[in-house]
């Protein structure tokens, strides 16, 4: 009862500072203030019987063999010369799943909830909550091209909140610099702040390059310090215009992390590379491969192989997907990946034996409007 009077209470702010804004901003057009909104439902089955309804490593489409929804959420945004604002309030397993659901389980159900101003010219300063600027691909599936997240993705923030400047250079260069409460939170988690830094260039009108990183001490209050220095690489290329491509690799160094010596560092790595091939407006086909190392569980966490060592995870997968466009605002679309670990690292199940790979389907539905 309480979750959903937090839902009520949000869903009546956003109404009421409508309206405020409407009345009395009579200088601005009717455009500054949009309300949008936007559902995803899915499907998804794999052949990994663990004996649990969640799916390891799908923070979208994550429950087993159910018709669910991923997310339905509204957004309520105003933009001026001088201010900018936006909320959005979610519901569904994306959240459920994904955002924090203790102390405070109302976090779960915002998005994003941020407002700045413009300090100079080109030069704008927000504060509050904020979709992550790491990765390749989001946590929102209407923005990717496949509805499943690779590991790159899944073990990457999805959210983060602090203070964001940001500053356009010039038409082909902009940038900007984060101070967070940490990786992947909304409260801190500990007494020290991370730092972040976003740099776009777009050197041609179909070619996009952007560097990401996120810096600080993640571990609990209470634990041995560790800095991670995390590293986001992204290109986005419209190789004609019929086919899109999408490449995004990471790199993690974590001091006092080397699983053999606990005063070593030790490092990550991912990648990912994906198509989208538009055969007409509107069936488009869609590739991607992945890879995923981190040997000493900086973010996978610990495993323990068929040699009885502990380790991180090894994984690769390759997805196929379909897409639907029936009109502009929606989409269906069907997906299949298979994914493998290590042939030491037998992560996954067929009911009576552990095995290293598993293959999964996806049904998905989208409309925004």
């Amino acid at each position: 009862m309480e979750n959903r009077f937090n839902i009520f209470s949000a869903l009546t702010v956003i109404v009421i500072l409508s309206a405020v804004i409407n009345s009395n901003l009579k200088s601005q057009t009717e455009s500054d203030f949009k309300f949008s909104g936007y559902t995803d439902t899915y499907y998804a089955y794999d052949n990994d019987k663990n004996g649990n309804s969640l799916r390891q490593f799908s923070a979208l489409a994550p429950v087993r063999d159910e018709f669910r929804i991923n997310t339905a959420q509204i957004t309520g945004r105003y933009t001026s010369d001088k201010i900018r604002g936006i909320v959005t309030l979610q519901f569904g397993d994306i959240p459920k799943y994904n955002w924090p659901q203790s102390p405070n389980e109302y976090l779960q159900f915002i998005q994003e909830a941020n407002a700045g101003f413009r300090a100079a010219d080109k030069l704008w300063i927000d504060f509050g909550y904020f979709l992550t600027h790491i990765g390749a691909e989001g946590v929102v599936p209407k923005n990717n091209f496949l509805t499943s997240m690779s590991l790159a993705t899944y073990f990457e923030p999805f959210f983060q909140s602090g203070v964001k400047m940001s500053y356009d250079f010039s038409d082909k260069v902009y940038g900007s610099l984060y101070l967070l409460n940490g990786y992947n939170v909304f409260a801190d988690n500990n007494k020290n702040k991370s730092a972040g830094l976003q740099l776009g260039v777009k050197p041609a009108n179909n070619l996009e390059m952007i560097y990401n990183n996120i810096i600080g001490n993640e571990q609990p209050a209470g634990s041995i310090g560790k800095t991670r220095f995390y590293n986001n690489l992204v290109f986005k290329l419209a190789a004609t215009k019929d086919l899109d491509i999408l490449f995004g690799a990471d790199f993690a160094m974590q001091d006092k992390s080397d699983l053999i010596d606990s005063a070593a560092s030790a490092n990550m790595f991912a990648g990912l590379i994906a198509l989208k091939y538009k055969i007409t407006p509107k069936f488009s086909a869609m590739a991607r491969g992945e890879i995923y190392e981190d040997k000493n569980g900086i973010l996978s966490g610990f495993y323990v192989n068929t040699n009885f060592d502990v380790t991180g995870l090894y994984a690769s997968g390759i997805t196929l997907g379909m897409e639907y466009k029936p009109i502009d605002n929606g989409y269906v679309r069907f997906e299949s990946r298979y994914l493998t670990s290590n042939k030491n690292l037998k992560i996954f199940s067929d009911g009576s034996n552990a095995r290293n790979s598993r293959t999964e389907f996806i049904f998905t539905t989208s409309v925004e409007f």
